[in-house]
């Protein structure tokens, strides 16, 4: 039987959807097709374009030890609004980081392919502000269903897709494309079960990294805007009935964040821990 897998968003903590990967590519349990928003959507589209999970992992590890080729600070923005904030003018600061590298590293691992070139079923997910609506990204309209407050469209760089998928507000700044202003997934999707149904795909596994997110005593603005951001999602999360046949739900450590990249081989590993304790289960539902 084949199945989809829909991954949520968490920034670093994102990393917790390769060690499922690893263990379902272990089991010889591979999905045939894949949603995700934000972090999920990169590991989403990451294995649709054909890498494996143990290439994955070998990126996390990369990226643990390397985080600052991904961070790319709008300093001349944050000093320049803090001063017009001063003086009591209109600020224009959207987001800490702009964005540029990480969309960059990623269209060189996906050699910048479009998503419409994806023979796998393929969902990444992003909200347009100005709209409100979510805008999901399919590798085809073929077979996909209509939904409310929902805008499918094919024609865009996957690495594009992910850039926007990712833009956790205000710590990445929104990506600007086509008359739209979109940021994270997750502001209206937390885990893209429903989108990965309504594009054709009935039995679905999925993976939801929003639980056990505290607030830190000595929590920044950082911790603040994505605490804030867990909440709504949490809440989003329980309101919508996104109809998976299972959810693998890692416990991860409450030390991890979405920008804690130290820490992102930890996930991975309670990830990978997480799918291997349910994975008696998930052969049991989702082989024929």
């Amino acid at each position: 039987m084949s199945f989809g897998i829909a991954l949520s968003g968490g920034g670093a903590r994102g990393a917790a959807h390769v060690g499922v990967m690893c263990a379902l590519e272990e089991a010889g349990m591979l999905p045939s097709s894949v949603s995700g928003t934000s972090a999920g959507s990169i590991i989403a589209g990451l294995y649709a374009v054909g890498m494996t999970a143990g290439e994955m992992k070998e990126k996390v590890i990369e990226l643990a030890n390397n985080s600052s080729t991904l961070v790319d600070g709008d300093y001349v923005g944050i000093l320049g609004s803090i001063v017009q904030l001063f003086r009591g003018n209109p600020i224009r600061f959207s987001g800490f980081l702009k964005g540029d590298k990480l969309e960059r590293y990623l269209e060189g691992l996906t050699a910048g392919k479009n998503i419409s070139a994806l023979k796998m079923r393929t969902v990444l997910t992003a909200v347009d502000l100005y709209s409100r609506k979510t805008i999901a990204y399919v590798n085809s309209l073929n077979g996909v269903s209509q939904m409310k407050n929902v805008v499918w469209k094919t024609d865009i760089k996957i690495s594009t897709a992910m850039r926007a998928s990712s833009a956790v507000p205000a710590i990445f700044q929104p990506k600007l494309i086509d008359g739209m202003c979109l940021v994270d997934g997750g502001v209206t999707d937390v885990v893209p079960v429903d989108l990965l149904i309504a594009a054709g795909e009935p039995n679905v596994l999925a993976v939801d990294l929003s639980e056990n997110y505290p607030m830190k005593p000595d929590a920044n603005i950082l911790d603040v805007c994505t605490n804030s951001l867990s909440v709504l999602m949490g809440c989003l999360s329980e309101y919508r009935a996104s109809g998976e046949t299972l959810m693998i739900t890692p416990q991860l450590p409450e030390s991890t964040s979405v920008l804690t990249f130290d820490e992102m081989v930890t996930c991975m590993d309670a990830g990978y821990k997480a799918a291997k304790e349910l994975m008696p289960k998930i052969k049991r539902l989702f082989t024929p």
